[in-house]
């Protein structure tokens, strides 16, 4: 005879689905622009190396959530290249937090 299955007892939890990946927050975009520039403005390709090791296109994507918000200024250099700065907003959250 076969052994009884119970089709609806739970399932145990995998490793993976318990382990959440930690997101790339503002303040970490405004930190990795101010290691990278000061006050002044930076290539982009400077600043994405310096945020979590997460993938390339969740790191470009926080950066440009940072600068939807309206923390970070996007300007084009006049080699054609993306540069970003920090904006106002961006310092004032900075210092508040």
């Amino acid at each position: 005879m076969a052994p009884e299955i119970d089709l609806f007892a739970p399932l145990p939890a995998l490793p993976s689905a318990v382990m959440a990946l930690k997101r790339i927050t503002d303040e970490h975009v405004l930190s990795a622009i101010i290691d990278c520039a000061g006050d002044g403005y930076c290539p982009i390709a400077d600043v994405l190396p310096s945020l979590p090791k997460l993938s390339h296109s969740d790191r470009r994507r926080a950066v440009r959530g940072s600068i939807n918000r309206g923390l970070v200024l996007e300007r084009r250099g006049p080699d054609g290249r993306v540069h970003v700065a920090v904006d106002s907003e961006g310092w004032r959250q900075l210092r508040a937090a």
